[in-house]
């Protein structure tokens, strides 16, 4: 029977509380807090003028939108959760049939004019005329903007493709002092969305918040570290550049006195030219901070350079007479490299008189390609070596 009543009791009282927050009682606090009171949204609702207001700002990050190289611009899209108490906005529940909590448009409460310091457009108020802020019966005011922030990142492509960058959003009562407002870092400070968008060609690595307090103001700093993803830069870019350079390489495995090796060498370099200009665009055009992979591409179009002109020299020197003699080094070179050549035999027989010791010019240009060929080799290895070593340790 006790427990009959007592649940009876509970029904009746919850059914009451519910009939009881009417629009009558919303319409009555409405009008008890801001015409009653006098609420002026110009003046900071603290009791005490002399104290500080404590603002607490959280940023939830949504995603990010683009980086921009030339521009030196992060584009990243999230919502702001800021939280103060307003004393001139609290109110008894039961006096209002247990209302608790309201919302009101976020133009008609006072709020702090938060702004992005480090704005890369105009400066302009957060969030829109349709955002209502959330208020409980003791004063809490919660106020979330959504809103696509444009901020200066200071973007180092050194290394690119395998670059991070550290961008920073900064938040600071524009007008208000420190006297006046104090703004901190709320719970973890930046939080990332539960469906937070992804980017083709960048990804969150790490986010974090902190408070920073100058001589007059105080403000929140949100740190995003991003890095891009390489794989497209690396097969789109790089790897045509290590074939090409491959190929070039090759030039002096063809022999000299054959009309095909100009062509030859001279289509891969054309070849390096159209890829060139096919991946300009897509490159970082800033002259802030050159991009190692810039670096070794100019490297790799210098020694396809070098070997279309010795190329030609050689052919060239393929059909002097026999009857001229060969460079002191040449001929030093070919008499090395004589044991292991399929031709010396035949070549040595056209010497005057039989004399061993000449070297045809021939010979001497087919004992150089082979020491140009190890040597172009070595410093297309070393270079790519070095060149994935140094952006590999950035980039871990």
């Amino acid at each position: 029977m006790t427990a009959t009543w007592c649940l009876i009791t509970s029904l009746t009282f919850l059914l009451g509380s519910v009939i009881s927050q009417s629009n009558i009682n919303v319409q009555n606090l409405y009008t008890f807090l801001f015409t009653t009171n006098n609420y002026n949204t110009l003046i900071r609702p603290s009791r005490n003028q002399s104290v500080p207001l404590s603002v607490h700002v959280i940023f939830t990050l949504y995603g990010i939108s683009g980086v921009d190289e030339i521009e030196q611009k992060l584009t990243a899209t999230g919502w702001l959760e800021v939280e103060w108490t307003d004393e001139l906005l609290s109110w008894t529940p039961s006096s209002f049939g247990g209302l608790r909590y309201i919302y009101y448009p976020q133009g008609k409460v006072w709020k702090p004019d938060i702004s992005l310091q480090n704005g890369f457009s105009k400066l302009e108020e957060l969030g829109s005329k349709f955002i209502s802020v959330f208020i409980d019966s003791n004063g809490l005011v919660n106020w979330r903007p959504f809103q696509v922030f444009e901020s200066k990142c200071d973007i180092d492509s050194t290394y690119f493709p395998f670059d991070r960058q550290t961008c920073h959003l900064d938040f600071v009562a524009w007008s208000l002092s420190n006297v006046d407002v104090h703004i901190t870092k709320g719970g973890k400070g930046i939080e990332l969305a539960a469906d937070l968008q992804r980017h083709g060609e960048w990804k969150i690595l790490s986010s974090s918040a902190l408070n920073l307090a100058e001589s007059h103001e105080t403000k929140v700093r949100f740190t995003i570290v991003i890095q891009r993803k390489p794989l497209y830069a690396i097969i789109n870019y790089i790897m045509p550049i290590l074939l090409l350079s491959i190929l070039d390489i090759f030039t002096f495995k063809i022999p000299v006195d054959t009309g095909e090796r100009i062509g030859y060498v001279i289509t891969v370099w054309l070849a390096y030219a159209v890829f060139l200009t096919i991946i300009s665009d897509s490159l970082p055009q800033t002259s802030e901070s050159i991009p190692i992979v810039s670096i070794y591409i100019m490297i790799q179009i210098f020694i396809a350079t070098v070997i279309v002109i010795i190329s030609a020299i050689e052919s060239g020197c393929a059909h002097l007479s026999d009857d001229e003699s060969v460079y002191y080094l040449l001929r030093t070179l070919a008499k090395k490299c004589r044991k292991q050549s399929v031709q010396s035999e035949s070549e040595i027989s056209k010497c005057l008189d039989g004399d061993e010791t000449c070297v045809t010019w021939k010979e001497a240009i087919s004992a150089l390609d082979k020491c140009l060929f190890w040597v172009c080799l070595t410093i297309f290895v070393l270079s790519t070596l070095i060149t994935l070593l140094i952006a590999g340790l950035k980039y871990i």
